[in-house]
Order: structure tokens, then sequence, then C-alpha cells
């Protein structure tokens, strides 16, 4: 009997079974269709247009959190500047808008080239620095970049009250409702586009680098990797798609003020990365998604707000500290080491069945 059960060929005692070797579909297949089904069909779905802002505002969102995780989650640097990149990308579309009459297109890629620009030359000096001090020194730069608005005396940038009365699309002549659908699906369309660069970056060579930087920087090193030049690559498109994503916001809403930055807004967002996961290609989107619906319930106690939401993230971190997306993954590993379990012991058993048997 043992040597019938251990001559079986190593090629069928090494193969690996999965849920999907047992005929079911692939579940991240499955999972990405509905999303995507879901995601084209929301705005006829939601009970008003209300529910409908909360979509636009949630899929900018997603491109931001998306731009974000680059830096934060697969490159690992404490980036904490991102929402001021993002205001920037705000300002720059409203201001071009009101001054220029440029298409909103042309505004929008111009807000992010200009946030592109401004998160590379961010990178100089904080890419000198390692963690907290990173930490410190962007979240720094956010403030200063707030309190300059704030300040602003020349009306340029419209002070605390911000800027408004720009216009959008050029879909004036729709209804609210429909301009509204447009807008969305305009706001998720570049939250897609953003999520498969991101996917493509982090199977090329750059992505690659940026994960061996974040897990192994002397082993990178030594393996001739820069870390300079795949992190200011990576802080250069974080940046332009945070740009992109203010400049959508701005049009979207038609209005940009200081409240896009500081601590509320980063409280939010920061928990949207941790619920989902950091560093991880699906954990922004299932992140956003989540916290996007916990903050639009929460818009009735504003006082509470931000209490709730730090709870939330108290609760992530201490209990599921690698987010939703890794958690469920761990355990989906472990139903097909159960799966393989079962199946080798299946075929011991009908192994020694034969043998009996002769």
């Amino acid at each position: 009997m043992t040597t019938e059960t251990s001559s079986r060929p190593a090629a069928d005692r090494d193969r690996r079974w999965s849920a999907r070797d047992m005929g079911w579909p692939r579940p991240r297949w499955i999972a990405l269709s509905a999303a995507l089904l879901l995601a084209i069909v929301l705005p006829f779905v939601v009970p008003d247009r209300s529910w409908l802002s909360v979509a636009i505002l949630g899929a900018v969102w997603l491109t931001l959190n998306q731009s974000w995780n680059l830096v934060l989650g697969f490159s690992g640097v404490w980036h904490f500047g991102q929402l001021a990149i993002y205001a920037i990308g705000a300002y720059v579309a409203a201001l071009l808008s009101l001054h220029t009459g440029l298409p909103a297109v042309l505004s929008i890629m111009l807000g992010g080239i200009v946030s592109m620009a401004v998160s590379v030359v961010l990178s100089l000096p904080a890419l000198r620095l390692r963690g907290i001090y990173v930490a410190l020194m962007t979240f720094g730069f956010g403030e200063v970049v707030r309190l300059l608005i704030v300040a602003d005396g020349s009306g340029l940038t419209g002070g605390t009250y911000g800027l408004s009365g720009f216009e959008g699309f050029g879909s004036d002549s729709l209804d609210a409702l429909t301009r509204d659908r447009v807008y969305y699906w305009i706001a998720i369309g570049v939250a897609i586009a953003t999520g498969l660069v991101v996917f493509a970056i982090m199977r090329s060579p750059l992505g690659s680098g940026l994960i061996a930087l974040r897990d192994n920087p002397t082993l990178a090193a030594a393996r001739g990797i820069s870390p300079r030049v795949l992190q200011m690559v990576a802080f250069g498109v974080s940046g332009f798609f945070a740009g992109v994503a203010g400049a959508l916001y701005a049009f979207a809403f038609s209005v940009v003020s200081p409240t896009l930055m500081g601590l509320a807004p980063m409280t939010l967002l920061v928990t949207m990365l941790v619920v989902g996961g950091l560093g991880t290609v699906m954990g922004p989107i299932v992140g956003t998604v989540i916290m996007a619906f916990v903050q639009a319930r929460l818009q009735t106690w504003p006082d509470a707000r931000l209490i709730v939401l730090g709870l939330i993230l108290l609760v992530m971190i201490v209990a599921v500290p690698r987010g939703i997306v890794p958690f469920v993954t761990r355990y989906r590993r472990r139903l097909d080491d159960w799966i393989e379990a079962d199946d080798y012991y299946d075929d011991d058993e009908a192994a020694s069945g034969e043998v009996g048997a002769r």
C-alpha cells in the first residue's frame, strides 16, 4: 500500500488545487464584472439626486485614493500632502475656466500636469527623509498650501470662500438629473482609467522595483534599483491623477475651497485606504465604496462624524490591520489549501482501496 501511494507521479503529487479547479468561476472576475455593471447602471437605481451626488464624489475620491495608494501603499512613502496636490489641480482648473475660457477637458488635463509637476518637486526633499519625518514634511506642505489659499487677499483664490461660478462640461442645456448622470459617468470613467494605469504599473518592472524598495531597500539598492528615480516617477503619476481628481471635483460641483484640505478630509481618506487595504489594487476600491456610504449616512450627525471615523479607523487597525482585501485573500487561500488537502486525502483513500481489493 505504501509503495502504491508514494509512487504517484511527482506532477500529480505537487499539483496545487484552487477553487476554480472544481469548476467554480474565478471570484475576482465575477466581482469585477458585477462591480463594473453596477457602476454603469448606478445613476438609474439611486433613489434621488442627493445619492447621485454622493456617487459622483465617491468616484472622485476613488481616483484620488488610487493615486495616493501608489505612493503611500505600494511605495511605502509616508506622503500626507496628497490633498494639497488634489486641491492644486482643482484650483488650477477653476482658474483656467474662469479667466481663459478653455474647454473643461483641457483645463482638467492642465490641472493634472501642474499637480504632477508640484508633486515631483515635493518628492525631491521628501525622498531624502525617512518615516515620520516624511509624514511631517509632507503634512506641513499641505498646511502651507491651505493657509496660503485662506490668507490670499488678492482675490485670486477666493480666500476662505473659494471660487465658484465657472462652467462645467458644456452640459448646461441638459436637465439637472441628466447632467449629474453625465458627470458621474465621466468621474467613474476616470476612476477606472486610473485603476488600469495603477494595475499596469504594478505589473511592470517599475511596480516590482517600488515593492522591492518598500520591503527591503538595502537589497533593492544592492540589485541596482535606483530609489530616487522610481519613487519620483511614482510621485509624478500619483500627482497627475490627484490633480485630475481635483479638477473633476471642481467641474462636477462648480466650487473649490480650502475645505478640500485639512484634517477632516484626510481622516476620511486615510480611513478608506486602511479599511480596504493599503498596497493592494482592490483595496482603495473596496474602502472607498464602503466609507463613501458611511460618510453619506453620517451627514445627519456632523458633530459625531469625526468620532465615528476615528473609531472605525481604530477598530480596523486593531482587528484587521492589513485591511479587508488582504483579510479576504488570506481566507480564500485557506479555502484553497483545505480543498487541496481534502483532494489528497480522497486520492490516498482511493489508492488504499485499490490495493486492498488486490
